[in-house]
């Protein structure tokens, strides 16, 4: 019962939580489409009173253009208005100016003015004459400024000009209050998040398209390029080998652990004898019985001059074993069944390159150690290209113990044949080893195969490859990147 109550609230806490992130997806997607409408309806309206400020703008400039033509007809009109006016004041000032001259003559002369043939008499006529003269004009040009006064209020370009000035003030008034509604809606697109999000992935767009293109492209180029301008060239280049050539043929590299010489040569299971002179190095992983009496302590590495090597090989805390009697030990891959093993027997004189990475472990002489010598091949282009720089050399007297995944193959030097470049384990040093291009660039391309696969050949030697190396590429990216990364640095040291 408590189990199902467990189970129920199980589901239901599932179930609760995928209403909740289901719900807030909708939200989001309703922010985000409700975000995206009052952008749209900003950009919309700020492009639609954009567009009425343009009409208004050139109506405003039209009603500007119209008024400055009127005005310059109304100043026109005003000019003689005020010409025909200051005439006028200019009449009525000489005629009070006259009026004056004469009553002051009046005044001092009281009794000249009173003979009618005295010249202040006859002086007195003539400003009265003057005066009626002014009198006269003034009257008349009163009549004329009145009469300009007149067509003044009623002329139709003083009347446009007023209504113009008046239009013009509202057009101003107008066209600030648009303003005013565009800067608003403007500072809206540009603080929306919605729009700030477009315009950064549109400016970083660009580069993406060229990041993109240059991820499809270049790859693609550079393949073309290794396959088929420097894979050709490689393939024409002179074999290494890694010991000079001899007259005296080494002694014969053998299998000590099964009967047949050529082919596939080991088995999921190995049945060691092991004499009281000799003792055992081996990976704990692989020893499945020992006696009794056997003796058995820890190596901490396969060879202390390279402890590097044997660290990145696994070949580290070894098993070592040995007796004072004949020991019967037997061999196996506990931890995976796929694996499988071969020994193989150097005799004195013997020398075998070997990648680490496929030993199990070594059976040599008591108090001996593994004698492992290393030679680096800087300068040649196979090991660049394959970026095996370095080859580590095991000399006889010992056994190796190989590993490899479905069983190993090993031939016998002769015409050259090609083998899968990640499935070599070795080959002894009398062998011609190089790189020949693959069969087919699609295979390259779609990473099916090497771009070289190893070539063997030469009178006289082995060499021995895994069945089916492992296949790691379905590992995470993060993963196979730092394995790729990582086997790249055993493959430069020869591990």
């Amino acid at each position: 019962m408590g189990k199902l109550l467990i189970a129920i609230v199980v589901f239901l806490t599932q179930k609760v939580r995928t209403l909740l992130v289901i719900t807030f997806v909708l939200l989001l997607g309703s922010w985000l489409q409700h975000e995206w409408q009052a952008l749209e309806k900003a950009q919309n309206d700020v492009q639609r009173q954009q567009q009425v400020k343009n009409l208004l703008q050139a109506r405003h400039e039209d009603l500007i253009k119209a008024q400055q033509k009127t005005e310059q007809a109304s100043t026109k009109l005003l000019t003689q208005f005020e010409t025909v006016k200051s005439r006028v004041v200019n009449t009525q000032n000489q005629l009070q100016q006259l009026r004056e001259t004469r009553q002051a003559i009046w005044d001092e002369n009281w009794l000249a003015r009173k003979n009618p043939a005295s010249a202040i008499s006859q002086q007195l006529r003539e400003y009265d004459i003057k005066i009626a003269a002014l009198s006269s004009q003034l009257r008349i040009s009163q009549q004329t400024l009145a009469l300009w006064q007149n067509n003044i209020l009623q002329a139709p370009e003083i009347a446009q000009n007023k209504q113009l000035q008046k239009q013009i003030i509202e057009s101003k008034q107008v066209l600030l209050q648009l303003n005013q509604s565009i800067e608003q809606s403007t500072i809206f697109v540009k603080t929306s998040l919605v729009n700030r999000l477009h315009q950064a992935v549109m400016q970083v767009l660009p580069t993406a398209l060229i990041l993109l293109l240059s991820i499809i492209f270049i790859p693609i180029l550079l393949k073309l390029f290794q396959y088929f301008i420097v894979a050709p060239l490689v393939s024409r280049l002179p074999p290494i080998r890694v010991f000079a050539q001899t007259q005296t043929p080494p002694p014969a590299i053998t299998v000590s652990s099964n009967s047949q010489q050529i082919g596939h040569v080991s088995s999921h299971s190995l049945t060691l004898k092991l004499s009281s002179q000799q003792e055992l190095l081996l990976h704990p992983d692989y020893l499945q019985s020992f006696s009794k009496h056997a003796q058995k302590t820890t190596q901490w590495f396969l060879n202390a001059r390279i402890p590097f090597s044997s660290w990145a090989a696994g070949l580290v805390t070894l098993v070592r074993l040995h007796s004072d009697q004949d020991e019967t030990v037997q061999l196996a891959a506990m931890h995976n069944a796929l694996e499988e093993l071969v020994i193989i027997n150097l005799p004195a004189g013997a020398t075998l390159v070997c990648k680490p990475r496929c030993l199990a472990g070594v059976i040599k002489q008591r108090e001996q150690a593994v004698k492992i010598t290393r030679h680096w091949r800087l300068f040649n282009l196979h090991s660049w290209l394959t970026l095996q720089l370095r080859y580590l050399v095991f000399h006889g007297e010992c056994q190796l113990i190989i590993k490899g995944h479905h069983g190993v193959i090993l031939e016998h030097a002769g015409a050259a044949r090609l083998i899968q470049q990640n499935a070599t384990l070795g080959f002894s040093t009398d062998v011609a080893y190089s790189n020949y291009r693959c069969e087919t660039f699609i295979s390259y391309y779609l990473d099916k195969d090497s771009l070289f696969n190893d070539q063997f050949n030469g009178e006289s030697g082995i060499y021995f490859y895994e069945q089916a190396p492992h296949d790691s590429r379905k590992a995470a990216l993060v993963g196979k990147a730092v394995g790729g990364v990582w086997d790249a640095v055993l493959k430069v040291f020869g591990i």
